[in-house]
Formats: C-alpha cells, structure tokens, sequence
C-alpha cells in the first residue's frame, strides 16, 4: 500500500532536484505536472468509487471441515472502476463468544468479477457476519473512498452425526410405557389416545381410527400419549474455556456436539421422545424432540446458544431444572469430568456420562452413582458404532 506514496514522493523530489539545477521550463511543466497528480487521482478515485457496487452472499449452512466461501461480486456502473478495493468483514461466532474481524484485499478489482473469501468452519457454531464499508484506492494509491456497504447475514457450522445404535442397559425402574401419562403433550405410546383429529397425508395408515372413521364419514387419526413416568434427558455441558484459561480444542468440541446429535437422532429414530438441553448463561435452555422436524429444532439450539464461560455448569443447575420435570433418565455428553458434582447428579437420576477426549482409549467405568463411557475423538467416526446408556 506504501509503495505507489513512495514512488511517487521519490518522483516528485528528482522533479524538484533537476528543476533547482536546471532552471528549464520542461523541468518546472514536469514538476508542476506531478503536483497536481494527487488532485487528479482524488478526482479519478472518486469518480471510480461512484462507478462501483460491491456485493456480498453468504451460504446459509454446512458441516464441520466442509469448505465454505463469502461471495464478493463487484460490479462496473461507468467507465472507470478503483484498481483496489479493501473491505473490513466482521466473524462473531454465537456460540463460542468469539469475534473476529478480516480485512480483504480485492486485487484487479477494476475488470469486475466475482470473488470469493474462504470462511473458517472448524468450529461449530452459528457464526453471524456484517460488512460496514469498502474502501476503494485511485490506481495510484494515494487516496481512498469509503462507501456503504450495509451487509449482514450468518451461516451455521453442524457437527458430523455419526450412525450410532444407542442401547438402554441401565433402564431405571419405570418402563418405557408407563401407566400415567403427560396431557399437555403428544408422543409414541400408541396404547392411549392423546387427541383424534381428522387424517393428514403425512399420517401412517396404522394411526387412522376406522371405526371412528366409518362413523363421521371421513378418515380420523389417533395421537398417541406420551408416557410421564420415563422420560430420557440428553443433557449437553461444554464450557469456552478450559480451567487453564485455553480454548478447548475445536475438534474436540465439535465431537461432543456431534456425539449428542447422533444419540438423539437414534432416540428419535427409536420413537422415544426426549429433551436435549444445554447450559447457557446461567441457565438450562432445552428442546423437545419427538420427530425429524424437532431434532432439526434442537441441532439449530445446540450450535445458537452461547456456550457458558467455564464447563460444569450443566450440573450446578441440573437439581433445579429437575425439579419442574420429570426425567428418569439423564445422558450427559462432556469433554470433562467433575466426580463430586456427577455423584450428586447420579442420585438425583439414571445417569449415564459420554466422555468426549482428545486421545486415549475406549473405555466404559462403573462409579457408584454412574456410568463413564470414554470416547476419543478420532474414534467417533471410525470405530463407535453403538453407545449403551
């Protein structure tokens, strides 16, 4: 950016040189010439900068490690265009708390074109972006425009689902199918009706009541009742930062969100109706899941809410948040552990604890309140194909 200013300054002092030691007329036109140079590029860049639209597009989503790019279009609306366009993009990253702003140098920018930016997706997260200005250099560089350029928008960064089979060993002592049940909302246990409503398309043929239905002369449906004395918790506690002061590792992060996903998708996939809840500024913030649509809800909230500053908060506020429900079975995915802390929790609940590491082995321990299975990282693709809880 500095080269264009130096060689023009170095012109302009040989220009004032040789007109000194010569005293010519060509030497005092050329010298007066370089003088007005700067005017005549503020002029040309501001010309230029009239002449130009900038615009951007951002992909709404993509998986953890795909790449993933900001579209920058520059477009020519006279004859003239800026040699080089500079704009300042600004990263927050929802989740993690993190900012981060990206100056961009857009080369050649005269000839117009379409550029594009490679976007960080290494972490998980929901990642909101905003562009204020661009600034546009005259083909001298020795002045810049600055334009509007109100853009904001964000992309969403998921995790890898793994194809998990996910075994109840450690049922508690209430059965999937319980004998009360919850009247306020719907869920798989076919053996009492929730609601009969009229038939959907998208509703299977085994829900259609038809002696109900030859009665009324139109097709009516069943819903099921969601039984209230078993219900399953996958319980997400990760925090920003370790107890050193570090940022865990964003692989190791992404496989903990990655490992809750796939074991509720499984318990979506089983017909078990579930919450997932995460800890998030002092408090548990949770999601229904009972089909495809509301696992879909509930990997939107895994990767939107803002991550706790330190981890373990998930267990502090458990006692409360179980108080207002009634959940018999807790699967809490960590990257830590905090025995005194999962003591307390294993008797409060049927708890099972899915350890997220970095390395080390495969591993399943028995406490004496809860179960400790331990998961390496590069070992949740390749090898987990099943996760008892």
């Amino acid at each position: 950016m500095l080269r264009p200013r130096i060689v023009y300054l170095a012109a302009l002092a040989v220009a004032a040189i040789v007109f000194v030691g010569t005293n010519e007329p060509p030497a005092l036109a050329f010298l007066a010439l370089l003088a007005l140079l700067p005017a005549a590029c503020k002029l040309a860049g501001v010309a230029a900068a009239r002449g130009m639209t900038v615009e951007l597009g951002l992909p709404t989503s993509c998986r953890v490690g795909q790449p993933l790019f900001l579209a920058v279009g520059v477009g020519r609306r006279g004859p003239s265009a800026p040699q080089r366009i500079e704009l300042e993009v600004t990263f927050r990253n929802v989740m993690l708390g993190e900012e981060e702003c990206v100056r961009v140098v857009l080369e050649g920018a005269s000839r117009g074109g379409r550029f594009e930016l490679p976007l960080d997706t290494a972490a998980c997260g929901r990642v909101e972006v905003s562009a204020a200005e661009v600034l546009s250099f005259d083909p001298l560089g020795l002045w810049r425009e600055r334009m509007a350029c109100p853009f904001s928008g964000s992309y969403t960064v998921y995790p890898a689902l793994v194809d998990l089979s996910v075994p109840f060993e450690r049922a508690p002592q209430a059965r999937f199918a319980g004998s009360s049940y919850d009247r306020h909302r719907k869920g798989q246990d076919m053996s009492e009706t929730f609601d009969i409503r009229e038939y959907r398309p998208s509703d299977p043929l085994a829900a259609i009541h038809w002696k109900l239905s030859s009665k009324m002369d139109k097709l009516m449906v069943r819903e099921a009742s969601h039984p209230s004395n078993y219900d399953v918790l996958v319980l997400v506690d990760l925090g920003r930062r370790l107890p050193n002061g570090e940022r865990p590792p964003a692989d190791v992060l992404a496989a903990a969100l990655g490992l809750a996903a796939s074991v509720s998708y499984d318990l979506c996939r089983q017909s078990l109706g579930h919450n997932v809840a995460v800890a998030s500024e002092g408090e548990l913030v949770d999601a229904m899941v009972d089909s495809p649509a509301s696992f879909d809800s509930a990997l939107d909230l895994l990767v939107s809410v803002p991550l706790p500053l330190s981890f373990g908060q998930a267990a502090q506020l458990f006692d409360a948040y179980r108080r207002e429900r009634s959940f018999t079975k807790t699967v809490l995915v960590t990257t830590m552990v905090d025995h005194v802390a999962l003591g307390v929790m294993g008797r409060l609940t049927d708890l099972s604890v899915l350890l997220v590491e970095a390395g080390g082995a495969e591993s399943v321990e028995d406490a004496e309140a809860f179960r400790i299975t331990r998961i390496p990282v590069d070992a949740l693709e390749e090898r987990v194909r099943s996760v008892s809880i």
